[in-house]
């Protein structure tokens, strides 16, 4: 196949056959060449005027020769670029022959497209023009091509710098406005309840109208876009003259007359939910790259619009679920203080109860004072838990009682001296109610992390001997950290009797602390029944259990599987943030129990799936304490 030559070449090769030219025989052969090129090619005599234009000008521009021969061809010329070829070559220097620029030329049908023009200059003896041939190349379609390029690349661009809908759809309905070369272009959405279309973003010449424009509203039938809707095909309307008293509503409230219109519609996943459009196209007709380029930046649109929908979707979800937290920390608060009067009021009566019943046999009322003590000492520990986790505590009952303590202090005193003589009692009161309602402040300290941890090793085994559970300590030492010492008690403790009561017995737990990087790291490493994937993603949520509700039971700490109250990893997590240390757990399930559901007999001994070997499940919770 024989490759198109390039403009360029075409034009030297004009300009050396002109050369040759000196015998009639050449003159044919260089018309033949003139016809043959694809290129529209023009020849000027040294007045101007058109001697020759070939076939390929008449294809493109759509002038004949007889209807330019002779003439100076103002009639394919814009009237602004009259002069401006004229111009080039007088400023042209004499040694030079050829003039290149970018201009336009009107077709017969007055469509005006975008050319690149060269033009060879022949010289007489005095260097004086005295005729030129004119090499065209239509470039309006590639420019286009080019302008769509850019436009689709600034659109990609600044889609994720918008977050406001009706703001990014402004710029972009501009930028088909520019690309277009239109008076207007336009987001146009369905409302199907009310069978309406109203304008989410519109762009226009006019900001007056432009306004107006976005406050209107149409009825499906009042508008083109309903038959676009109705049909999901885009439209090009180039005349709307012949059906303008059907749509004269729709110029009385835009306040413009629309003469031409395209319309693609936006579709989302299930329908289509409007239409982009532009009207009043400045320079010609729509044609199908206009509308292959408006169905590409549709896709974007409906895009963007979808996303802004779900987004604000997800808004007001988060905007509830908020709402319903706050209403959520607020009742656990008012419950937790709720509990703290009666509570200690009932220690106090048993307190009481067993200085009463201290003439009696023990034996007939000790296991039943013990198991109340026991049972408020739990539900003291739901309350401490939740303290820790409701960051902002309420004072008001320690306020309230501090009050009436001092309004009726000279009375209680009045009143105790009077039946059991003069003594201290009032302000034993006061500091009673203090110790039970005055949240504590927790000073922070330079701890060495080993050395606490060993402490706390050795305090929680007394409470576990009752287990065949290897505790194995690894401790390092290493610059100490700065935190309260009560909320990393807790943390130690917690993350200890966690991996004890998830380990059968005849397992081993290692507890780790490390130099780290900038920091130091505390590690409990239990080679237990692990967590389900499930169990792991929800373990830090609070008040989440790693079995069964109906297998659930709360039974004595440090017990396999002892249940509990489920706040505990949670209530370090908020340590962590509260205190500026990083909590994390990894695990993997034991494979003889992979399911929740499954039961550990709570001995590897007992387990017939395990052969006396020791549990394959592992969990590690690490907190890591960066330096300060």
């Amino acid at each position: 196949m024989v490759e198109k030559p390039t403009y360029e070449q075409l034009e030297l090769k004009i300009q050396e056959l002109e050369k040759r030219i000196e015998s009639d025989t050449s003159k044919k052969d260089y018309e033949k060449f003139l016809n043959f090129l694809p290129y529209p090619v023009l020849i000027r005599d040294a007045k101007g005027k058109i001697t020759y234009l070939n076939p390929a000008f008449t294809k493109t521009f759509g002038w004949t020769p007889g209807e330019l021969k002779g003439k100076y061809g103002k009639e394919y010329i814009p009237d602004s670029l009259q002069n401006e070829l004229t111009e080039k070559i007088k400023n042209l220097p004499v040694h030079k022959n050829v003039v290149k620029l970018a201009t336009r030329r009107i077709t017969k049908e007055g469509k005006t497209l975008d050319v690149i023009l060269r033009a060879g200059i022949k010289r007489d003896k005095n260097n004086n023009p005295e005729g030129m041939i004119i090499v065209l190349r239509d470039v309006t379609m590639e420019k286009r091509i080019k302008r769509n390029r850019s436009t689709m690349h600034r659109i990609s661009q600044i889609l994720p710098r918008y977050p406001d809908l009706k703001k990014l759809l402004f710029f972009v309905n501009t930028e088909i406005k520019k690309l277009l070369g239109t008076q207007s272009a336009n987001t146009i959405l369905l409302d199907e309840d009310q069978k309406q279309f109203y304008f989410l973003s519109a762009t226009h010449d006019d900001p007056t109208t432009r306004a107006r424009i976005e406050k209107a509203r149409f009825s499906v039938d009042e508008l083109l876009s309903g038959q676009v809707v109705k049909t999901g095909k885009p439209m090009i309307v180039n005349d709307l003259s012949k059906v303008q008293n059907r749509y004269r509503v729709r110029d009385q409230k835009i306040g413009y007359k629309v003469r031409n219109v395209i319309l693609t519609p936006l579709r989302n996943k299930e329908r289509i939910i409007g239409i982009l459009a532009a009207d009043n196209k400045k320079d010609g007709d729509f044609d199908e790259t206009d509308l292959e380029m408006l169905n590409t930046i549709a896709a974007a649109v409906a895009l963007s619009i979808e996303n802004a929908r779900v987004s604000r979707e997800l808004r007001k979800a988060y905007e509830e679920l908020k709402s319903l937290n706050n209403a959520k920390d607020k009742m656990i608060s008012h419950l937790a203080h709720e509990l703290k009067t009666p509570v200690a009021i009932l220690m106090s009566c048993v307190k009481i109860l067993s200085k009463r019943l201290e003439q009696c046999p023990e034996k007939n009322w000790q296991p039943t004072l013990d198991r109340i003590e026991r049972n408020l000492d739990r539900i003291i520990g739901i309350e401490d838990e939740v303290y820790d986790i409701v960051e902002n505590k309420a004072v008001f009952h320690q306020k309230m009682f501090s009050l009436i303590l001092e309004q009726c202090r000279d009375e209680l005193e009045a009143l105790l001296a009077e039946e059991i003589g003069e003594n201290d009692l009032v302000a034993k009161i006061g500091e009673k109610i203090n110790e039970i309602f005055n949240p504590v402040v927790l000073p922070a300290e330079n701890i060495s992390l080993s050395h606490f941890v060993e402490k706390r090793i050795q305090a929680l085994k007394k409470d576990m001997t009752h287990r065949k559970i290897a505790l194995i300590p690894r401790l390092k030492s290493a610059s100490p950290v700065r935190i309260p010492a009560e909320p990393l008690k807790k943390t130690v403790d917690g993350l200890i009797r966690n991996a004890v009561e998830n380990t059968p017995d005849g397992g081993k737990i290692e507890v780790i602390v490390h130099p780290k990087g900038k920091g130091v790291e505390f590690m409990v490493k239990d080679h237990g029944t692990g967590l389900t994937r499930d169990a792991q993603k929800r373990i830090f949520e609070g008040f989440f259990t790693t079995q069964e509700t109906l297998k659930y039971s709360s039974k004595r700490p440090f017990d396999f599987n002892a249940g509990g109250k489920g706040a505990d990893l949670l209530r370090m997590k908020i340590f962590s943030e509260r205190f500026g240390f990083k909590i994390s757990m990894v695990s993997h399930r034991c494979s003889h129990i992979p399911d929740m559901r499954d039961i550990c007999p709570g001995s590897v001994e007992l387990c017939p799936k395990a052969g006396n070997q020791s549990c394959d499940g592992m969990t590690i919770v690490s907190c890591f304490f960066p330096f300060n």
